[in-house]
């Protein structure tokens, strides 16, 4: 492959279907073959096409075509694109589809990730890729082409796609009466960004195999029985229950042992707001708890005694990303400050946001701060080292590190679908807008430009 550039794409009508031609600088770039043929790959439709090298001066980076053929292989007319050769072969784009399911507002047909595909979408077009959002039923496999979902400055509109170089998970994509859909798209050669979530029980056997997460690990059971709780609880005094496939701190439960009396206290968030009591022993505890538990797998986790910065408990997330070069590199990070009394961090728990470094500096000394951040990013990226290791490639996770009261540094979980918001939320709009950009050049990276 030649270095990526990108180039002008013009519209014009007195080309036939079958040639285009180029300015001739691109020319010198191509190896033709002696009838000067080329194959053009738009995601995955492919066309044989003639060429001609203009014999009038074109501007740098070129290629004419006629606007008929731009509307089969899905280019908009004048505007730039990305393009990559390799002998009598040349790529555009590349194309990117967002997976996620749409939903019935025209305004937010994406719920709270409608912002973030807008921003990717606009991204994706300053790098000339084309990009959109589909969900599987917008697929017609006998044709080839998707009907997916595109954004501009008018709002939202459908359109027609090409099969795409890369597939960027969102949402959905790993359901199970979806395994087919899945396999043909891999079938038909397509990069996949992001791998399929695990639930934080599988996640934390994957963690603890590598003998570098060991030392940032919290001590972790699965309750396949309730005396793990009680277990526990005696050993730390103070517990969390979390839901092994649970998300956004929904259904958390922190449970601790009373030490002057029999007993236990409990908490947890429900419907917006803080749930407390206590039990006398093991089976009191299970009966309350169960409306919270019922249908759901947990783990038991110890305590971390996490900063506290205003009121609030604190954790770190680190937005983890594989460059333009396929390396893995720390995007940004933020603190997570909890509400007052809270007993999680989450941002949409109400939670806020804070720079790690003002909460670090008002409990830890400049050089200390320094070592504990160098910490976080080792062990974040260390962490998503070991996922990809037993999952396949990733491209992308919000790493959730937590550091307690001495400035010790530990793993909270790991998530492939992170959310952005919180460097919004203090300010950090340059470090959002990386963290949007750098999926499309490693989607660039694993599609061969």
């Amino acid at each position: 492959m030649h270095d990526f550039m990108m180039v002008d794409i013009k519209s014009e009508p007195k080309l036939d279907e079958s040639t285009i031609m180029l300015s001739a600088d691109l020319s010198s770039h191509i190896i033709y073959n002696h009838k000067r043929l080329i194959k053009l790959n738009v995601g995955k439709t492919q066309k044989t096409l003639r060429t001609k090298t203009s014999s009038f001066r074109l501007s740098q980076n070129t290629i004419h075509m006629n606007p008929s053929l731009m509307k089969k292989i899905f280019l908009e007319e004048d505007r730039k694109y990305g393009i990559n050769f390799n002998q009598n072969e040349v790529y555009i784009g590349p194309v990117i589809g967002i997976v996620a399911l749409k939903l019935d507002s025209k305004k937010r047909p994406y719920g709270n990730q409608t912002t973030f595909f807008q921003e990717i979408i606009a991204g994706s077009r300053k790098l000339g890729q084309i990009c959109f959002a589909f969900y599987f039923s917008d697929i017609d496999w006998k044709k080839r082409i998707i009907y997916g979902y595109y954004h501009n400055n008018s709002g939202w509109h459908r359109g027609k796609f090409p099969l795409p170089d890369v597939v960027y998970p969102r949402s959905k994509f790993y359901v199970s009466h979806k395994a087919d859909s899945r396999y043909r798209l891999k079938q038909a050669g397509i990069k996949i960004l992001n791998p399929q979530m695990v639930g934080k029980w599988e996640a934390y056997r994957v963690f603890k195999r590598n003998p570098d997460m060991l030392p940032y690990l919290p001590e972790t059971r699965f309750i396949n029985s309730f005396r793990k709780v009680e277990i526990m609880a005696k050993k730390y005094h103070a517990i969390y229950l979390k839901p092994v496939n649970g998300t956004k701190g929904k259904n958390i439960i922190r449970v601790t042992k009373n030490r002057k009396s029999p007993g236990y206290s409990y908490q947890f968030h429900l419907n917006g707001g803080l749930c407390r009591g206590n039990a006398n022993d093991l089976l009191q505890l299970r009966k309350k708890l169960r409306p919270v538990m019922t249908g759901k797998s947990y783990l038991v986790q110890k305590e971390i005694n996490l900063l506290c910065y205003e009121g609030g408990i604190v954790d770190i997330r680190v937005m983890v990303q594989k460059n333009h070069n396929g390396k893995w590199e720390a995007t940004g990070m933020a603190c997570r400050v909890g509400k007052p009394g809270a007993i999680i961090s989450n941002i949409s728990g109400g939670g806020s946001g804070m720079r790690v470094e003002i909460v670090l500096k008002s409990f830890f000394g400049k050089k200390q701060v320094d070592q504990i951040i160098e910490t976080i990013i080792l062990v974040a990226i260390t962490a998503v080292k070991s996922v990809e290791d037993y999952l396949g490639n990733c491209g992308e996770a919000g790493v959730d590190i937590g550091v307690d009261k001495f400035g010790k540094v530990w793993f909270i979980e790991a998530n492939l679908r992170p959310a952005r918001r919180v460097f919004s939320l203090i300010g950090e709009t340059q470090t959002r807008q990386k963290s949007i950009e750098t999926p499309l050049l490693y989607a660039r990276y694993l599609a061969g430009f």
